[in-house]
């Protein structure tokens, strides 16, 4: 909680940042945030914004490199945070997510699977989707608007922008508890998520072409 509430403190002081459709995040069991991703401040702002807000811990999947980082590293460990190998299919951190999900606690990732440097929302990986679909807990859409202006270029000082974080509405995916999600299904749903979080989004960083 320290640590959410020092950078909705910073994000709302710096940067005037805002909350847009909080009325929508779920008060009690579980729900799996999906959210577009610009800037390493993404996590602690959606922290702040949808976690510290509601008193709800959320689980936020980050990359197992970031557990290297001086203090920001051990700062996750301290957070919640759980770590995936990316491009490796990690069992154990699908494991935790699934377990955490029938527990009624929130997760939390970004299912382009890395940052956008420009702003543009990018082609989503399927790991959200597989992950809606086998605990059949609802998705809750969220669009950050603005963190790609933070550091711009290889800048190590915050510049100033605006940031808007809007929530959509929850929605769920088939629940498919056991066997085999068949690629259609998954497409299908990754395309659903990738267009709702779209919608969120200002024009200017929507998915090109």
């Amino acid at each position: 909680w320290p640590g959410t509430a020092f950078f909705g403190f910073l994000a709302r002081v710096l940067w005037g940042a805002r909350v847009e459709g909080d009325e929508r995040i779920p008060q009690t069991g579980p729900f799996i945030l999906v959210s577009n991703h610009c800037s390493n401040l993404d996590p602690e702002i959606l922290g702040w914004a949808i976690g510290y807000r509601t008193r709800r811990l959320i689980h936020f999947m980050a990359k197992v490199e970031m557990r290297r980082w001086p203090v920001i590293g051990w700062l996750a460990t301290q957070s919640g945070v759980y770590f995936v190998r990316r491009g490796e299919g990690d069992r154990a951190a699908q494991r935790f997510s699934l377990e955490a999900l029938a527990a009624g606690r929130p997760i939390a990732l970004f299912p382009e699977g890395t940052r956008s440097r420009d702003g543009h929302l990018k082609a989503f990986k399927s790991g959200a989707t597989f992950l809606a679909m086998r605990s059949g807990a609802p998705l809750l859409p969220v669009g950050i608007a603005g963190t790609h202006r933070l550091f711009p270029g290889t800048s190590k000082v915050p510049y100033p922008s605006r940031i808007v974080i809007r929530v959509g509405e929850p929605f769920t995916l088939p629940h498919v508890p056991d066997g085999r999600i068949d690629r259609e299904a998954l497409a299908t749903g990754t395309e659903l998520i990738m267009a709702t979080i779209a919608e969120l989004l200002p024009e200017a960083q929507r998915p090109v072409g």
